[in-house]
């Protein structure tokens, strides 16, 4: 199956997964038994969706909004300097404020979001960030470029939907 195909493949190199904490960047690995190596499909071809981005002193309500006037099912939360401090999606807010009967309101992104999330650089090989994606059970990543400021968003729907139609289209040739 394409999972065992993507696991396989990721295997032989190590992605950089990164954690932000208040600017700076942490590298954090996959498990490897080899030394990293950007081989590969980069991220950047993956094309992630543009961030949407709020303040970690934004209400639950305010995000919320902002993301359905846009459409979307996750935002990017920066902290006082800009930085990334988390990111919240849908499935955040179904588990951590409607289910708890938290007011929106009055309840601040920062105490719902996951914080620190893990982030792939645009230049990562793509098997690497769609099993970390896989295995973690992650819809959403955060991609930053090689300075470490957050650029995007994979989706790992759209993903998937990008390789069927890519599958479908090389059937058809």
């Amino acid at each position: 199956n394409s999972f065992d195909t993507a696991k396989a493949i990721a295997k032989a190199d190590t992605a950089s997964v990164y954690s932000h904490r208040s600017g700076s960047v942490y590298p954090r690995s996959v498990k490897s038994s080899k030394s990293r190596k950007k081989e590969g499909t980069p991220v950047s071809k993956l094309r992630p969706k543009a961030p949407m981005v709020s303040s970690s002193n934004d209400t639950v309500l305010a995000v919320t909004q902002m993301l359905a006037s846009k459409r979307g099912d996750a935002a990017i939360i920066t902290d006082e300097s800009g930085g990334l401090a988390g990111i919240i999606t849908d499935t955040d807010v179904t588990r951590r404020v409607v289910a708890k009967q938290l007011p929106t309101s009055s309840t601040r992104v920062s105490d719902v979001m996951t914080a620190n999330p893990s982030c792939v650089s645009m230049s990562d090989p793509a098997t690497d960030a769609l099993v970390t994606m896989v295995e973690n059970r992650f819809r959403h990543l955060p991609v930053t470029d090689d300075s470490g400021a957050i650029v995007g968003v994979l989706d790992i729907a759209k993903c998937l939907n990008d390789a069927i139609s890519k599958l479908e289209k090389s059937q058809e040739k």
